[in-house]
């Protein structure tokens, strides 16, 4: 499927990127170190195969593409040095969550349409990243509104179908681990942030968080 190929090749470009050092600064203000991160990759990948965790109502999530990187981003929400940051991660997550949500409604094209420009799984990384630099130009604030923006979307999604519509369609979080849209989502938003900062740097003379 192109959407699996898309979630490796995102995940092995991000892997190649950090063990060759290149996503430092990135990692640094993740406060996470290299080998950290690979872990991390590695644990999310194996993770991804192992069956899902059902919670109540239809409603699962996988390990490796929900469980793993939501702890993450609460990591990151947690270690953040200013509660502004923190206000600024969560800020970001819900509107990326209700930008998306919105966007599915709106735009609700099949895949085989002539109007179907972008596949749907880029919107979240590109409304994630966007979004990020708009409220803060952050790229903590990028890969958390990726992951939690995707997540809190396929909740509402589950809270619609179950409360509003009385249906029990089943829902997984992060549905194909590392190749489903909540890791992409972060993965790509935190690169799109990582190169739309470097450009704001070298244009305005000073790194950004």
């Amino acid at each position: 499927m192109f959407t699996t190929n898309i979630g490796i090749l995102a995940l092995i470009a991000v892997t190649a990127l950090v063990y060759l050092g290149l996503l430092h600064r990135v990692l640094d203000r993740m406060r996470l170190t290299k080998i950290q991160a690979l872990i991390i990759l590695l644990a999310m990948l194996g993770a991804g195969f192992l069956p899902n965790i059902h919670l109540y109502g239809g409603l699962s999530l996988n390990i490796g593409g929900a469980l793993i990187p939501v702890a993450i981003a609460i990591y990151l929400i947690v270690t953040a040095d200013e509660a502004e940051e923190r206000r600024r991660a969560l800020l970001t997550s819900g509107v990326v969550a209700a930008v998306v949500y919105l966007s599915d409604k709106i735009f609700a094209l099949e895949p085989t349409s002539s109007f179907f420009i972008i596949d749907p799984l880029f919107v979240p990384a590109i409304v994630a990243a966007v979004t990020a630099y708009l409220l803060g130009r952050s790229r903590r604030s990028a890969f958390i509104g990726g992951i939690l923006g995707v997540i809190l979307t396929d909740l509402l999604a589950w809270i619609e179908n179950q409360w509003l519509y009385q249906l029990h369609v089943p829902i997984v979080l992060g549905s194909t681990g590392v190749f489903g849209a909540s890791v992409i989502a972060g993965l790509g938003a935190v690169l799109l942030a990582e190169a739309a900062g470097e450009i704001l740097e070298r244009l305005q003379g000073g790194p950004r968080k």
